[in-house]
């Protein structure tokens, strides 16, 4: 596969990831928290490999969180669609497909 047919894959799969983010159901949050405040010894090895874990639809505070007392792991975090409360009560969330 050539140089430029490796970066259209890739684009091509960018671009299906946030059709396929803005249509699924978001992942259960607990389940989503407790990988990002307290990993499993196993996610742990994967982050040392370098490997980067996409969290999708986490509450702005919960991110805040994690960036405040995971900071050594950061650079193996994306976050994604994180959920917003304005002062007044209305929600919005990332459209990171913008």
């Amino acid at each position: 596969m050539t140089r430029r047919n490796q970066i259209h894959s890739m684009a091509a799969m960018l671009l299906a990831g946030c059709a396929i983010s803005a249509t699924h159901a978001v992942a259960e949050p607990g389940w989503l928290e407790s990988r990002l405040l307290a990993p499993s010894a196993a996610q742990q090895r994967m982050e040392r490999q370098d490997r980067v874990y996409i969290y999708d639809g986490l509450d702005e505070e919960t991110v805040d969180h994690a960036l405040d007392t995971q900071f050594g792991r950061i650079q193996h975090m994306m976050f994604v669609g994180v959920r917003h409360t304005d002062p007044d009560g209305s929600e919005w969330v990332d459209d990171d497909c913008d």
